[in-house]
């Protein structure tokens, strides 16, 4: 029978203290006994001279189908601190020397708590190893996903029907806070979805024992065949931590309205790394002149520059090292290179009064090159979540038991938000970022007066010719005025 789980408070000396938070409770992980599948002698010789550490299992009478592995395909959740890895993907299945990621750590776990054999430990697609998103170097997450095959004995999975895919239209209360506010709570009309398989609490212990400390499993469960993590996800939310005292003198409303302007789906050109075309020249409107970063004539081989972001605003407070810090929630279908982090910077050089706020829509909806998103560091970044909503079904594609989603919560409060607010501090990063974006901008261009208001008369009169092309487009043969 599955192992049972207890609940418990979680609290920590540093933990962060939420204005509005109630304590959290996590599920506690029993021990572990046995949790790989078992072999005939000679495979179990043949995988020891393979591994140093202990057995997969003990040997099991032949036949003895109660105890034999499948490979199953799962999904699993997991959190990190990104500091000391490169990142969260691995290049290959045996990582860089000298170059780790959250990715190697993972997977090595996963082979030593034989979830993975070492036949299949390389390459990745021996497994479908598929991560749900990319972190860059020093970014932390608190709810990244990863799919995969994995070998599993049935007494390590139990029933699950996630509250997130009930077909009844409610959802009980206490799993309220786990519904997305992106999706509606109807769930289309039909038979009710077929019960899933979850880890035991047992098994992620396992897997965790593995672990290092900064990376923590919390729950997994079994997804279609042809599910694909990433491709299949339909959003996924940010979260950036930033001490109230980087405002200036800008307050939290005026702060969050400024960041709503980036919801929507806009060009994202000026607020990201290498999305910039090249040899465009520039717009000439009366005898003055702009870069392009686009080619304005040309809309439909301009959609790879859209992106939608679904919210961008300031989500909470939080008071850490005895100082109150905003929680920042960005949330969208994907990201660019470096986008939340320009989108960041770009907010707080509102605020501190170096670019003029009508300035950023104008940047979100023109063509031109504007630069003015200075790169925001990224010690404050994590991902909180990643969600798979099925729209044509109109429920959820995959959905974590609530146990994992209150454990990854526990790990963000007690271990994620102090220690990116002691990387805050100790570092300097965000005042060495504020002092450079005051005196040289970060190095994006320090644009006077003069020329935002050249900017301006620019771009009106790009809008303008473009709205003429587009009325003549609709007036050619076959147009609605013809």
């Amino acid at each position: 029978q599955p192992a049972s789980s207890a609940v418990a408070a979680c609290s920590s000396s540093n933990a962060a203290t939420e204005t509005t938070m109630h304590a959290i409770t996590v599920t506690a992980l029993l021990p572990w006994t046995s949790f790989a599948a078992p072999r005939s002698a000679p495979r179990c010789r043949q995988l020891a001279t393979l591994r140093t550490t202990r057995p997969l299992c003990g040997l099991r009478e032949a036949g003895d189908e109660a105890h034999s592995s499948k490979k199953r395909h799962v999904a699993l959740m997991f959190g990190f601190r990104g500091t000391g890895f490169y990142g969260l993907q691995s290049q290959s299945a045996e990582g860089t020397p000298g170059q780790p990621t959250v990715s190697d750590a993972l997977r090595r776990a996963l082979l030593d708590a034989g979830a993975v054999l070492p036949s299949n430990f390389s390459p990745l697609t021996r497994t479908k190893w598929t991560l749900a998103s990319r972190t860059d170097k020093g970014v932390h997450a608190a709810r990244a996903a990863v799919s995969l095959k994995m070998e599993t004995l049935d007494s390590q999975l139990e029933p699950l029907l996630s509250p997130l895919l009930d077909t009844s239209g409610t959802l009980p209360g206490q799993f309220e806070p786990l519904l997305s506010p992106l999706e509606p709570a109807e769930r289309a009309a039909g038979p009710p979805p077929q019960p899933r398989l979850a880890l035991t609490a047992a098994a992620v212990a396992e897997i965790n024992s593995h672990l290092p400390p900064e990376v923590r499993l919390f729950g997994g469960c079994t997804v279609r065949k042809s599910f694909h993590c990433r491709e299949c996800a339909s959003s996924r939310s940010y979260e950036y931590l930033l001490p109230a005292s980087a405002l200036g003198g800008m307050g939290v409303a005026e702060f969050d309205a400024v960041l709503s302007t980036f919801e929507g789906s806009h060009k994202v050109h000026n607020f990201c790394s290498g999305l910039r075309g090249k040899g465009w020249g520039c717009w000439e409107h009366d005898g003055e002149s702009w870069p392009l970063a686009l080619d304005p004539s040309r809309r439909q081989g301009a959609a790879f520059a859209y992106r939608s972001v679904l919210f961008c605003g300031v989500h909470r407070s939080v008071v850490l090292r005895g100082q109150e810090h905003l929680v920042l929630r960005i949330a969208g279908v994907s990201f660019m290179l470096h986008q939340i982090r320009h989108m960041i910077g770009t907010a707080l050089a509102i605020a501190h009064g170096l670019v003029p706020r009508d300035t950023l829509a104008l940047a979100l909806r023109s063509p031109l090159q504007v630069d003015i998103s200075p790169l925001a560091p990224g010690a404050g970044l994590l991902l909180d979540e990643i969600r798979w909503f099925d729209l044509g079904k109109r429920a959820e594609d995959l959905a974590f038991p609530p146990s994992a989603h209150a454990a990854a919560e526990a790990f963000k409060e007690a271990s994620l938000y102090p220690h990116i607010a002691e990387r805050l501090a100790s570092e300097e990063s965000l005042e060495r970022f504020l002092g450079r974006m005051r005196d040289s901008f970060g190095g994006a261009k320090h644009y006077s007066a003069a020329d935002y208001a050249r900017l301006r008369r620019v771009n009106a009169g790009l809008a303008e010719a473009t709205s003429r092309r587009g009325a003549g487009r609709a007036g050619g043969p076959g147009g609605e005025g013809g």
